[in-house]
């Protein structure tokens, strides 16, 4: 199973987590990796077949989504989808150290955090860090067709995924060197749904 995954394309991985999606919306999921053989397995390493970049809000639970298992999925949360050294920090430690093939960043409707900037809600203490780059998503989808403050989860995802495949030295070059692929998705909290937003993948 550990070989396997390694094996694994960032498209294929991609596709793993798109059927797991499927399984979520029919109900029909098969909770890969659950047992207790599987978890003793995780003892003495990972390899992820996936880095996703999600927020912190709760009703966003990527293994649940994607019907992936325990070591299948290198979660990072943080609310907004934002980048900052932090979380780049440890994208780069699953993809350089981990051989991680996928980071996926995944925006979702009804973000808390986007709608709160988008109401002008006055943000205290460290959250008002979050401020500066839902305010750049929320100004760039001012006024387009559609859900305002979703369109704007959106933009984010959009503009975080191209942050990271642009980031240097470790993801840009992996990138370049065809290892690692980076998406952006977007999860309807509604319909279960998690789709693309990145273009040309397939």
């Amino acid at each position: 199973m550990q070989s396997a995954r390694r094996q694994l394309t960032g498209k294929e991985a991609l596709q793993r987590l798109l059927d797991g999606n499927k399984r979520f919306l029919s109900g029909k999921l098969e909770h890969p990796n659950h047992c207790e053989e599987s978890r003793k397995g995780l003892v003495s390493g990972q390899e992820p077949i996936a880095v996703v970049l999600t927020c912190a809000d709760s009703r966003v639970p990527p293994v649940d989504v994607f019907d992936q298992g325990l070591g299948d999925i290198f979660v990072v949360r943080v609310a907004g989808n934002i980048i900052n050294d932090h979380i780049l920090g440890s994208i780069e430690y699953a993809v350089s150290h981990l051989h991680t093939p996928l980071v996926m960043v995944m925006g979702h409707s009804s973000c808390g955090a986007v709608t709160a900037v988008a109401q002008g809600v006055k943000l205290s203490g460290h959250i008002a860090s979050l401020t500066p780059s839902i305010d750049a998503a929320l100004k760039k989808t001012k006024g387009l067709e559609g859900h305002w403050t979703n369109n704007a989860a959106k933009e984010l995802a959009v503009t975080t995924a191209r942050k990271i495949e642009e980031s240097e030295p470790i993801v840009a070059d992996l990138v370049k060197e065809g290892r690692v692929l980076v998406v952006a998705t977007y999860y309807d909290l509604e319909s279960g749904e998690v789709s693309m937003l990145s273009q040309g993948i397939f």
